[in-house]
């Protein structure tokens, strides 16, 4: 029955002509009326074939009856006209697959994707030749985002992707205190909360050109505390050299902390911890690296301009690479993307990791300290870089910068747990006046857990946050909750509530700013595609 379908169409492209005239129109009009009925037929009476039913396996390329478009100016003499799935580019599948446990098991022939073609519209006007049919090479799919794709990436190594995501956000906070005062004598308001933002509203471009291995990924972010501008928030290319290894060139985040590589939409609660976005870097140009230590470890590493350089020109940043190292391992067979128990496992999985940075900052002159050097805050808040951070008049310019995080998490038949305890080192503090320490240790760490009540459909989920050094300590207890309406992680609704121990951060992103003592309430609709 398929080939009964490619035969008719192949003889109703066989038998098109140009036109020049009115009737020509109106006969061409019947003619594709006609040929769109018999196809809404054939396709029918394919729909009542048994599943799986396909051509011969013995039905070549070059054999296949389709290939009479050859005659008519479709394609070049030897190309085929279409695509099997062996042409597709990596992690895109076509046709049936046999099941895991059976990788060997024979499906039956590859699914040919046929290109649409064409007849051009012809006056007969000068010298103009009748056009030959016209075969459409690109075609508009759905995977995880709307996707054009090539017929055959051999002839057309293109692809783009398109993906969008936006987190709509209330945000309410009653506080406990009226002011906070920082290490060096300043002193800040502290106010109450009641507000709608957009947070995180991206639109992202992805695919590949002129080589199936050759890949790109330009990610734009836009909210209500960025001041409704548009940042072009990462922007690479990649080449991947083998399945287990690919060097990434460009924009995005210094790999450190798995909560921070985790992308912010797969987050248990409305954001990520409070201790984890005081450690955490944040992005950066450079040189990265990405690949799998057999199946079930995976490792990233990076040389790039700094800890956190995000959105920085060169003129403000030092000449001193920052170093980045991340990986993780499955013991128990593939974690995935999801830290909380999505798929309700059957059977428990863990993963564990660790990541470590190294990240010299030097100064542009004594007392005079670079732009990037401004991320860096003492335990109570205070911006090192700061006039009198660490002794009245006195200003921090230069250090080094050591970070580690050791990071764990598992999840059985719903319930789901993960932790991080994050380490940092700063040494070689440089100012332009005497200080009292010349070097300083901060840690912290974050407990979460959760379970799903309703499987894919609604979970609660706790934490407790807590982050300490010598100029003070805070701390963060929460409990929140997600629903998936459609089952479905493209549409989430959460809500949380956090209690506050005071804030060493000021982060617009998850709404918790400096000295914020009393509670946070959030609630969020997510939506992406």
């Amino acid at each position: 029955m398929a080939v009964l379908l490619l035969l008719t169409l192949s003889g109703a492209v066989a038998g098109a002509q140009p036109w020049s005239s009115d009737s020509g129109l109106d006969e061409l009009r019947a003619r594709l009326d006609a040929q769109a009925a018999e196809i809404s037929a054939l396709r029918a009476r394919l729909d009542q074939q048994p599943h799986g039913a396909n051509l011969p396996a013995s039905q070549s390329f070059n054999t296949h009856p389709l290939n009479a478009l050859h005659h008519h100016g479709v394609a070049n003499p030897g190309q085929s006209l279409y695509a099997p799935a062996a042409y597709a580019p990596p992690n895109v599948t076509y046709g049936r697959l046999p099941p895991a446990s059976y990788p060997d098991c024979y499906c039956g022939p590859d699914l040919y994707r046929v290109p649409v073609v064409t007849d051009e519209p012809w006056c007969g006007c000068g010298d103009d030749v009748p056009p030959s049919l016209r075969k459409l090479n690109f075609y508009l799919d759905y995977d995880r985002g709307l996707v054009i794709r090539p017929v055959n990436p051999h002839t057309h190594p293109f692809e783009l992707k398109f993906n969008a995501c936006i987190q709509f956000r209330h945000t309410g906070f009653a506080r406990d205190v009226d002011t906070f005062t920082d290490n060096a004598g300043q002193t800040f308001e502290v106010d109450n909360r009641n507000v709608f933002e957009i947070e995180r509203g991206r639109l992202v471009f992805s695919g590949y050109a002129v080589d199936p291995r050759l890949t790109y990924f330009l990610q734009l972010d836009g909210d209500t505390d960025g001041g409704h501008g548009v940042d072009f928030f990462d922007y690479w290319w990649a080449w991947q050299f083998t399945d287990d290894f690919r060097l990434q060139f460009g924009k995005r985040k210094v790999p450190a902390s798995r909560q921070w590589i985790l992308t912010a939409r797969n987050t248990r609660f409305v954001d990520r911890p409070m201790a984890n976005d005081f450690f955490r870097p944040d992005r950066t140009v450079g040189i990265f690296g990405i690949g799998n230590m057999g199946e079930l470890s995976r490792y990233e590493f990076m040389i790039g301009n700094g800890f956190n350089t995000t959105n920085l020109p060169n003129s403000r940043t030092d000449d001193q690479f920052a170093f980045a190292y991340s990986q993780y391992y499955d013991p128990l067979g593939d974690y995935g993307p999801q830290i909380v128990d999505w798929d309700d496992t059957p059977e428990p999985l863990v993963r564990i990791g660790h990541s470590f940075v190294y990240a010299p900052t030097a100064e542009d002159a004594l007392g005079t300290p670079q732009g990037e050097a401004d991320f860096l805050r003492l335990t109570d808040g205070t911006v090192l870089s700061d006039t009198g951070a660490l002794a009245p008049g006195v200003t921090v310019s230069s250090f080094d910068l050591y970070y580690y995080s050791l990071d764990a998490a598992v999840k059985y038949r719903g319930f789901s747990l993960n932790a991080e305890f994050f380490a940092r080192w700063i040494q070689e503090i440089d100012a332009d006046g005497p200080i009292p320490v010349a070097d300083l240790f901060q840690r912290g760490y974050y407990v979460e857990g959760g379970y799903f009540l309703v499987p894919r459909k609604l979970d609660v989920n706790f934490r407790y946050s807590q982050i300490d050094g010598l100029f003070g300590n805070s701390s963060e207890y929460a409990a929140g909750a997600n629903w998936f309406p459609l089952e479905t992680y493209n549409l989430k609704l959460s809500i949380d509530a956090t209690v506050l121990d005071g804030s060493p951060l000021n982060n617009t992103g998850s709404n918790v700013l400096l000295g914020d003592d009393g509670l946070l309430i959030r609630t969020q609709v997510q939506a992406f595609y």
